[in-house]
């Protein structure tokens, strides 16, 4: 492992601020997983997808041979801002370049770096950037699945500030829902009034024939696991080659995600039964009041029974009774989740090109001249 640090300037009497790039394979990251997690406590937004075990099982399952750049920015010893990175030579509007993107794909749902939620954690971005935007090996900084507001949109406002080059692309929008903790506005969900009553009238109908089992597992059970994977399999996602099961390397993701969540307290995999028989299932996640579903399966033959929406309406009455404030579906804004939320989330795409030729004509040619051909074409 490699480290280039510099020192960030501070007023006279302060502690200046370290800024410092680790390179290295995840390694880097299991180096600092414990300081990372302890930011993450104390960060402006604390999701699963952030931590080090969500990155470093991400690594490990579809780039084990990367070539990493953590960036973190420390004072007094303490750790304010990180940054997980990826180093790879990519094409990017037929440039050949260096890029640094973020450890991030669908299976990623969102990324962001962390940061203290302190106002040194708001001056550490800053000195990020400036180290970043002096550290040799890059021309193109490439970061996806991004919400809006977060610490990568503060990052690349300062970039931008700097006078480089930067895009922001939007992506579909991510869909959640408030959960209220008064019961007779927990009966107003889903947002859709016919949903909803057939919900109502699958339910009279399903209790006379034995009813439902609902059921909450924080543990990563091989079994409850396997029992997921399998559902998810059994359906349209089994015949694309989607689902988890089809593919060792999605399989070896969300195995480790699993270990990793029992063991921070966060896994949270709900089933839905149907006289021993699976209708539906979850594999969640439950972090500070907030409950997200990454994979979801639901039993194709009960069309019947809606069991995807079936399931949705069991865990947004146990997140209430726990006093989880909302359920963020994750994903994007499919038909049937709009159903279910009455709000969502932007998300970016965020691109930063560093000065020199590679950067300048990537940027050209994307954000320039190919609107102006399309432009021209359409008239």
């Amino acid at each position: 492992m490699t480290t280039a640090e510099s020192r960030a300037d501070a007023p006279s009497g302060s502690i200046a601020m370290v800024v410092s790039a680790h390179r290295g394979g995840v390694e880097v990251v299991e180096r600092w997983a414990d300081e990372w997690r302890n930011l993450c406590d104390e960060a402006v937004d604390d999701q699963p997808f952030y931590r080090p075990e969500w990155i470093a099982a991400h690594i490990r399952a579809f780039n084990p041979q990367a070539k990493i750049v953590l960036l973190t920015v420390s004072c007094d010893e303490k750790l304010l801002f990180v940054l997980p990175l990826l180093q790879e030579w990519s094409t990017f509007s037929g440039v050949l370049l260096r890029k640094l993107r973020g450890p991030v794909n669908s299976h990623s749902c969102r990324f962001d770096a962390v940061r203290h939620s302190s106002s040194q954690g708001d001056a550490a971005v800053i000195a990020a950037w400036n180290h970043l935007q002096n550290l040799p090996g890059w021309d193109l900084l490439e970061l996806h699945h991004v919400p809006e507001g977060g610490t990568i949109s503060a990052l690349v406002l300062a970039a931008s500030n700097s006078g480089v080059h930067t895009a922001q692309v939007p992506m579909r929008r991510n869909p959640y829902v408030p959960i209220p903790a008064d019961p007779t506005d927990l009966k107003k969900l889903p947002v859709n009034a016919r949903l909803r009553g057939k919900l109502r009238h699958i339910r009279r109908e399903l209790d006379s024939q034995g009813g439902l089992k609902f059921l909450r597992v924080d543990k990563a059970d091989r079994s409850v696991l396997d029992r997921f994977y399998e559902l998810e399999s059994a359906g349209w996602k089994g015949t694309e080659g989607s689902a988890i099961a089809c593919h060792p390397e999605i399989r070896q993701f969300y195995d480790e995600i699993s270990q990793a969540a029992e063991r921070f307290g966060y896994l949270c995999v709900y089933s839905l039964e149907l006289n021993g028989e699976l209708l539906a299932s979850h594999f969640g996640l439950s972090l500070r009041g907030r409950y997200f579903s990454p994979k979801i399966a639901y039993n194709e033959k009960f069309p019947q029974y809606a069991p995807g929406h079936l399931i949705v309406s069991e865990i947004l009455q146990d997140c209430a009774s726990r006093g989880i404030s909302e359920y963020d579906i994750t994903g994007v804004d499919d038909e049937w989740k709009m159903k279910w939320a009455s709000a969502t989330r932007a998300k970016f795409m965020y691109f930063v090109f560093r000065h020199g030729l590679p950067g300048r004509l990537a940027h050209a040619l994307r954000f320039r001249i190919r609107p102006a051909v399309k432009k021209l074409v359409r008239r």
